[in-house]
């Protein structure tokens, strides 16, 4: 499941309003994301897990809600690897498993499972749009938000959507 999808917004005085979205995937995809799993991931060559987000910014209507601006689509990546590093936590030889994070074109290298999960299942983004863009008045605006990802060893495919608060802009 999605929990904690929170959207927050700056001033909206001629600057761009800088919306701050966060959320993060819980439940047992994030439970199974451990060491154990990686290894038996990677003895059967399941060495990629990627999950696809997907963030919308809407604003309520009358009747529907419309978007803002187009959505904004991102992938984070799990490479799972055999790890010949010296100073890895002592394994016996045969299970020096290990992953790389790839997050916002930025390859990390993470100390711990929980760090893991963390950089691969919690999302915070800095969204900006123009107050002209949504024009004079007050608006209500929130964000729809979706991960996906496919069948793995340890997991079975899903698709998880959930919504934001609603925040109020008043555009003068």
């Amino acid at each position: 499941m999605i929990r904690d999808v929170i959207l927050d917004a700056s001033s909206t005085r001629d600057k761009p309003i800088v919306l701050d979205l966060r959320f993060r995937i819980d439940g047992r995809i994030r439970e199974l994301f451990t060491k154990e799993r990686w290894l038996d991931a990677y003895e059967h060559h399941d060495n990629l897990f990627r999950i696809k987000y997907a963030i919308s910014i809407k604003k309520e209507g009358s009747l529907t809600s419309k978007d803002i601006v187009e959505p904004i689509t991102f992938v984070r990546k799990a490479s799972i690897y055999w790890s010949r590093d010296p100073t890895m936590q002592p394994y016996p030889p045969e299970k020096k498993v290990w992953v790389m994070i790839v997050a916002d074109q930025d390859s990390i290298l993470p100390r711990d499972e929980d760090e893991a999960r963390s950089l691969l299942f919690d999302v915070h983004r800095r969204i900006e749009i123009m107050p002209s863009m949504l024009g004079k008045g007050k608006h209500d605006i929130f964000a729809e938000v979706s991960a996906e990802w496919g069948k793995h060893v340890y997991a079975e495919a899903d698709m998880l959507t959930a919504r934001s608060n609603n925040v109020r802009l008043e555009i003068q």
